[in-house]
């Protein structure tokens, strides 16, 4: 050993220097109710050494908050620029030509990075606490397009997209359930399942073609609407193909001559390869100017 380094070893310092604290993570979503709240308790750990947990949610990454609302087109919820929206009807060039069967559609941001993780996460491992959180981002951000549509949370009904019983037991958490929970807790609107899903092959499970068939044999209306709702709110993760949502629609104005108003709530959508590569082109262009 070098003298250097046994100088060094026996170096003797008073006072010793305080230990370093790490710095607390912030959400960068200053509004957040549900910024500042952290997971706690012996599955949280399992989780976060086993399976990666990245709690987007909980404002641990401090790397992420929900899009700007008009960073999507409010009717079809695909990501648009500026301009992209008519606002004679409200809809992007993407959703024009399409019969969409709910009028509006809100989203946290799109199905990516962190806001993917966090998802899958809530879905496959059963992590209540981060879906709940979800829900709540959602549930406050449906509540400002409750108050600019001049809509009382006690008109409005949060309805979660089903999922068939046995997938439930399967999986141990009802992931659409657990996000609609929060949704209602942060809007103050009332929760109420009103749709059925019989078991059948999951939407993953068939080619996007065949998806608006498969789901639309498997989803069917348990009980009829409140009397008293102005708009059902329906909340799933992620919409991908808007099949899932479409089938939920038909099901819950099954001939209603004055049906209730219909908005969706996810907490992502998918982007359009199309879309994507022309986002990347468009990056490249910035960097190289």
């Amino acid at each position: 050993m070098s003298e250097t380094s046994k100088d060094n070893r026996n170096t003797f310092v008073w006072p010793p220097a305080p230990p370093k604290e790490p710095q607390a993570s912030t959400s960068t979503d200053a509004h957040s109710p549900v910024a500042t709240k952290k997971p706690r308790g012996v599955w949280h750990e399992i989780e976060s050494a086993w399976l990666g947990s990245t709690s987007v949610a909980l404002g641990h990454r401090g790397n992420w908050s929900p899009e700007p609302i008009d960073a999507a087109c409010p009717r079809c919820g695909r990501s648009v620029g500026p301009g992209e929206v008519s606002p004679d009807d409200g809809r992007c060039t993407g959703c024009r030509p399409e019969r969409l069967r709910w009028e509006k559609l809100i989203r946290l941001g799109e199905f990516d990075g962190d806001l993917r993780q966090a998802v899958l996460e809530t879905k496959y491992t059963a992590w209540r606490r981060q879906g709940t959180l979800l829900g709540r981002l959602l549930g406050a951000r449906i509540a400002e397009c409750l108050r600019a549509a001049s809509i009382s949370p006690d008109a409005a009904v949060v309805v979660p997209s089903p999922m068939p019983w046995l997938r439930r037991m399967r999986r141990g958490i009802d992931h659409a359930m657990v996000i609609a929970r929060g949704v209602a807790a942060a809007s103050g609107c009332r929760l109420d399942p009103l749709l059925r899903r019989r078991q059948g092959p999951t939407q993953t499970a068939v080619a996007p073609s065949a998806r608006a068939a498969n789901v639309r044999r498997q989803i069917s209306l348990a009980r009829r609407a409140p009397a008293d709702a102005e708009v059902l709110i329906l909340v799933d993760d992620v919409r991908t193909t808007g099949a899932t949502l479409d089938a939920c629609c038909r099901a819950l104005t099954p001939g209603q001559t004055a049906p209730p108003r219909i908005w969706a709530g996810v907490v992502s959508c998918t982007v359009e390869d199309a879309r994507r590569r022309s986002a990347s082109r468009e990056v490249r262009k910035d960097v190289a100017t």
